[in-house]
This record gives C-alpha cells, structure tokens and sequence, in this order.
C-alpha cells in the first residue's frame, strides 16, 4: 500500500467501529476538489431517510445481505418485487397525508370542528413513535415476506375501518391501525428491497422505493384530494383499501421465501464520523422546532387556502402537485451539496420557510401559491440536511440515532397541530401562518449557536473522513503486528530501542545475541 491517499484497504474485522477524530490538518495535503464527489458520499447514500413519518435505515445490518431464495430470483421477478414495495411507499405515502388533504370535507362529513381533525395528525404520529421500535425488534424474528405481507394486511385494515367511519372516534381507531403498520414498514422495507438485489446496488435499490414515496406528493395527494372533493371523503380511503389488498397479495407471491440461519454472526452498525452529544442534541432541537412550526399551519392548510386566501377547492390538488413536483427537485437539487454543507443547507431551507410563512400570511391567492413553492423547496432541503446532519454527529450506532431523530420528528409532528387546533381556536385561521413563522425563526436561531470549528470539520466529506480514519487504523494495526513478531533484540535499530527501555536489558539482549553468534 503506498503512502498516498489511495486504495484503502478495509481488512478490520469491525469497520464500522467508532475511529478518533481526524481533523483536517490529518489530511495529508488532500485538496477538497472536485475529485471527491459529494453525492457519492457516504452520509448521503446509506444513511436513513426520512420517509413520510419514519425513518428507513439504509446502512442496516441485514441490508447488504441476501438470502439463497433470494439470489435464485430471477431479475425480472425481483424487479416486481421491488416495484411492488415502491407501490407500497405510495400508497404509505398518500394515506398518511390525506388526513390534511381531507380535512376540511371530513370535518364537514362528521359534522365536528376542523381543529379536531387536526388532533388526528397527532395520533398518528404519536402511534408512529410508540410502535416504531417495539414492532420492528418483534418483527426480526419473522421473514421480511411475512412482515411486510402482514403489515400490509393490517394497514388495509385500519384503512377500511377509517373509510366505513361514522364517527369522529372511529375514524381514529382506523388511523391508530394504519399508523402501526406504517411504523413497521418504514422500519423493513428498505432491507427488504436491499436484499433483492448485490449488495452493491443498495443505495440505487432503496431509492427506486423512495421514488414511490415521492409519488405520493406529486400524484397520491392530489388525487386523494380531488376524489375527496368530487365524491366524499370516504371514497379515497375506499381506494387505498382496494390497493392494500392487492399489495397483500402481492407482496406475498412476489417476495422471496427466508430459512432463518441459526448462529450467524452480528455485523456492527455505522457510526457517526463527528460524533458529539452536545451537538447531536442540538440537531434534535431544530429538527422538533421546525417541525412543530411546519405543523402549526401545514394540518389546517387547505381551509387557510379555501377561507383566508380565496383559493377555490378546485385549485387544492393543482397546489398539492405542484408542491410535490418542487420537492422532488429541490431534493435532488440538494443532495450534492450535503457532503460539505449541510449546516448551510440546513438554515438555507429555514429561510425558505421564514418567507413561505410571511408569504402566506398576506393571505392573498398569489402570494399563497408562492408560499405553497417556497414552503415545499425548503421543507424538502431542510429534511434532506436535517437528516445528513444528525447521522453525522450521532455518537451511537446509525440506527439508534436514527430512531431518536425519528422521535423528535414525530414528536413535533405530534405538537404542532395541538398548538394549531389552539390558535384556530383562539385567533382563527388567519394568525397559524404567523406563529409558524416565529416558531421556524426560533430553529433559525438554534442553528447560528454551531461553532466555527464544527463547521470546518463537517466541510470534510464524510467518504474521505472515513478513508483516511481507516488508514490510521491499518497502519496502527500493522505497527501492533510489527512489535509482536519482530523482537527489537534482533534489529540493527534494537539496540537503541532496547536502551530506552533500560540499560539492563539492552545488555542482556546484547549477550543473548553474542551468545547465538558464538554458537
């Protein structure tokens, strides 16, 4: 291996184990050009996504594995079965938004306030951050084909029951079911479809479902929205629960049979390349205060549009695709640019924010349909950087910080229609857009405590942190392996080395070798 930054070669039988820190004096005069390629970094490509409500582990345990049922699969039959967990992301996707969506049309069917509406928002994703880890460690017991199958199943359930509901209570019982299986196909899916294919292809297999997650804003919403509108708030529910069966079914036939292995090993999580408590913490607290101001006013935004800025519900699922279509872009956009800037990116889309808010509270149909631009561009830049920016920091496994991200996602998602449902109540519609500012501002202000050094250390891409982490630990090994075999007595340099370890026994080592010549 030559002394330059090259080849690294990842011999470590842990090589995921938390390193020291390198700062960028270690670098060994590597330039950051453009060589080093930011959307091929690792932070960007294998660590957990934020889909919907959950966060999916790319960089899992289990991911880069496949099973002999699932190596047999032919490539046309895998490609179904991923297509089929991408349809599933969909229809994940479009059910967890329609509450919005819906909101004004089931508050008129159910003959209850709007604010009670948005409180379902909050059982769902208060149901998220309960059933999360306990499904998912219950779960890794059973074949993915069976777990995903089953979740399907039950989320067809909870789908039913909310689109038979006559009542306000009903129609949560349906979110609270559909709500636990969505937890627990976040948590599986992104294995699932890792497994399907060489574990080389696992970033492109997992984004191809994520496609199907974005689906869900460009086409699920607006579709959900318009079929709500032209024939009730049920019929959408009823849509979603004829597509849950058919994935059932689907997913049963399509994915690969599992034989459980008995005594194989564990293999070692990835770890945060900066980790920091301290820091890791204060990602948290941005992450649950944008939230909790992007619930404010997101829950109750379609009767804002409809009553506050005179948007006509024809127009609803028009802004709902054209906010989707903006937020696939602005993520793809984005993504090159976390490697080095994530905490800019980071109050980048804060500021977006800050001015969709100011936007929408002037309350005019114009400057709502540039509110509903802005809000989706940042919204979508801040969860990509939000996300990169705590899995760089976390000082536990990926996996772990994953779920405690997750939690303070939901738990703002959980908080902020509670302080909407109040304001509505209070003040009416017309004052969410303000406090939504302010409380955004407050997560703006967060990000400007992040000190000068944190942020030149995160201007060092995590896939070169890592190369060159890994050659500090090769040539510590090889040193380590160097002093065992290689007794200092016998070298031309031993003498010296000897001598530092005390004059007796330079001497003895020196008459030992006298001897052996003699002889």
């Amino acid at each position: 291996m030559s002394d330059t930054l090259g080849p690294i070669v990842h011999d470590d039988p842990d090589p995921t184990r938390e390193l020291p820190l390198v700062t960028d004096s270690d670098t060994f005069g590597v330039s950051m050009n453009d060589d080093i390629e930011p959307q091929e970094d690792v932070t960007t490509a294998s660590m957990p996504i934020i889909a919907s409500a959950s966060a999916v582990v790319v960089d899992d345990a289990d991911a880069g594995t496949r099973s002999i049922e699932a190596i047999a699969l032919s490539p046309r039959h895998a490609k179904v079965a991923l297509a089929t967990l991408a349809t599933g992301a969909f229809a994940m996707g479009a059910n967890e938004a329609s509450i919005v969506a819906l909101s004004q049309s089931i508050a008129s069917g159910l003959a209850v306030p709007i604010a009670s509406i948005g409180l379902l928002v909050t059982v769902f994703a208060l149901t998220v951050v309960m059933a999360a880890t306990p499904l998912t460690l219950l779960a890794s017991k059973v074949s993915k084909r069976v777990t995903l199958s089953v979740t399907l199943g039950v989320w067809t359930v909870g789908v039913i029951v909310a689109a038979s509901s006559q009542s306000l209570i009903q129609l949560a019982g349906g979110r609270i079911i559909s709500a636990a299986a969505h937890a627990l196909f976040w948590a599986v899916v992104a294995p699932a479809a890792a497994s399907l294919f060489a574990p080389h292809l696992r970033a492109r297999t997992v984004t191809r479902v994520m496609v199907g997650s974005a689906a869900a804003g460009v086409v699920g919403t607006p579709l959900v929205t318009l079929t709500g509108t032209t024939f009730s708030w049920q019929a959408p529910y009823w849509g979603l629960a004829i597509l849950g069966v058919l994935l059932t079914v689907a997913l049963s036939l399509a994915l690969p049979r599992e034989t459980r292995r008995v005594g194989g090993h564990h293999t070692p999580h990835t770890r945060g390349d900066i980790p920091s408590r301290r820091m890791f913490v204060k990602v948290l607290a941005v992450a649950f205060t944008a939230t909790v101001g992007m619930s404010v006013s997101w829950t109750y935004i379609v009767p804002f549009f409809t009553r506050e800025a005179g948007i006509s519900s024809a127009y609803i699922p028009l802004l709902f695709a054209l906010g989707g279509v903006v937020a696939v872009a602005t993520t793809l956009a984005v993504t090159p640019l976390l490697a080095r800037n994530v905490v800019h990116a980071v109050r980048v889309g804060l500021a977006m924010l800050v001015g969709a808010w100011g936007l929408l509270a002037l309350a005019t149909p114009w400057s709502a349909i540039a509110a509903q631009v802005l809000q989706a561009a940042g919204w979508a830049a801040l969860l990509a950087a939000l996300l990169n920016w705590a899995m760089r920091h976390t000082p536990w496994r990926t996996d772990l910080g994953a779920s405690m991200y997750t939690a303070a996602v939901n738990f703002g998602v959980a908080g902020g229609p509670v302080v909407g449902a109040t304001i509505v109540a209070t003040w009416g519609t017309r004052a969410l857009p303000v406090a939504s500012l302010a409380i955004t501002m407050i997560a703006g202000a967060i990000t400007t405590t992040v000190d000068a050094d944190t942020l030149r250390r995160l201007r060092v891409p995590r896939r070169l942190r890592v190369a060159v982490q890994a050659r500090f630990a090769l040539r510590e090994r090889r040193q380590a392996w160097a002093r065992r075999t290689r007794p200092t007595a016998l070298r031309p340099r031993g003498r010296a080395v000897a001598f530092t370890q005390g004059a007796a026994k330079a001497r003895s080592a020196l008459r030992h070798r006298k001897g052996r010549l003699r002889h």
